[in-house]
């Protein structure tokens, strides 16, 4: 008996729709973005963002694989930068605006202390966020939680950067003291004193930089956490410290707060960013420093030198900073190169210590 010739198999001519069903997938989640970006509002388009993180995150009936947005990036993360995205929606949004945000700050502050402008401060990316660490005698007198006025510029140095790239990031201040004892009337013991300095640099950030208080948190450890350098003996000075840290957005459900500015609606958040700019203009016109006086400090840095800044030369000549033509035009105050020091040079009524 003859064998039977087996018919041939079906070649299937529909493959290529499976291709071309997530290609119009992504298609359309990209005009969807588009869209959403569109509308400048960050609180509708954050819900957007997690909705098609839910989305993408499941297994495809027609791939099997892992969704596209499966590593807990937004997929605004993968464009080519944020340019076209406000800073409000790149900081809540995008992961690489964070990274980026946190490396920029912590090369702005090793320039300022290379330049001499910077003492006492410390700053490291942890996994965490970002760390900045403060020595504690730049800040506070011994057993006080009362900031000088040289804290309280310190602190402004400081605080621009942060503020000038997060404005809905949680933020933690941490009070640190080391193990020698205190009791007073006001500071029973490390506990009190080192939380009331944590609250102190927390009320002054709201106060100066109108911070939103609910992404603040004041910590005090006492002497219970010592700095990674310092010395087996919890009574080491570097254990004197307090430190700020940017927390992280995927932190942010540890702290438990709902941010407020999601809450504002678009015209809300514009005032936000308009205000925010002013003041970060005017922080900075109030702490600039002459070319002249930032020379001088890098020279000899490790040496406390007065000088003057751009601030009082312009107004003992009678110009307000706010006037920037004027103030730009202003001419660098020269020094008598002859003269060794700089004490022989700067009247009484312009002596300004750093």
């Amino acid at each position: 008996m003859a064998k039977k010739n087996k018919a041939p198999e079906h070649e299937n001519l529909e493959r290529w729709l499976v291709s071309y069903s997530d290609f119009i997938t992504l298609l359309f989640a990209t005009f969807v973005v588009l869209y959403a970006l569109s509308q400048t509002d960050v609180a509708e388009l954050s819900k957007i963002d997690e909705s098609l993180q839910k989305a993408f995150s499941q297994v495809s009936v027609l791939q099997g694989n892992d969704g596209v947005l499966d590593s807990g990036q937004s997929i605004l993360d993968s464009s080519s930068g944020n340019a076209f995205i406000q800073e409000l929606m790149a900081e809540y949004i995008s992961a690489k605006y964070e990274t980026q945000s946190f490396e920029q700050i912590e090369k702005s502050i090793e320039n300022l202390q290379k330049d001499g402008e910077l003492e006492g401060v410390d700053a490291q990316i942890t996994n965490e966020g970002l760390l900045i660490s403060f020595d504690e005698k730049y800040l506070f007198n011994s057993g006080s939680a009362e900031l000088s006025t040289n804290a309280k510029k310190l602190l402004d140095k400081i605080g621009v950067l942060i503020y000038e790239k997060f404005v809905m990031h949680c933020i933690r201040v941490e009070g640190h003291t080391d193990s020698s004892p205190i009791s007073s009337a006001k500071y029973p013991s490390n506990w009190e004193l080192s939380s009331a300095r944590a609250c102190t640099i927390v009320r002054y950030m709201i106060s100066r930089f109108k911070f939103k208080p609910e992404l603040f948190t004041a910590v005090g450890f006492a002497d219970t956490r010592p700095a990674k350098n310092a010395t087996k003996s919890f009574n080491s000075p570097v254990n004197r410290r307090v430190e700020i840290l940017v927390l992280k957005n995927k932190y942010n459900s540890i702290e438990k707060i709902k941010n407020p500015v999601l809450n504002m609606n678009k015209e809300e958040q514009i005032e936000l960013q308009s205000k925010r700019k002013e003041l970060i203009s005017q922080i900075k016109a109030e702490h600039n420093i002459s070319p002249a006086a930032k020379a001088l400090m890098k020279s000899s840095k490790n040496e406390k030198k007065k000088v003057i800044d751009m601030k009082t030369y312009a107004e003992s000549q009678g110009i307000n900073i706010y006037n920037k033509d004027l103030y730009n035009s202003l001419e660098t105050p020269k020094f008598d190169k002859t003269k060794t020091t700089l004490d022989e040079q700067i009247p009484k009524n312009e002596d300004f210590e750093l």
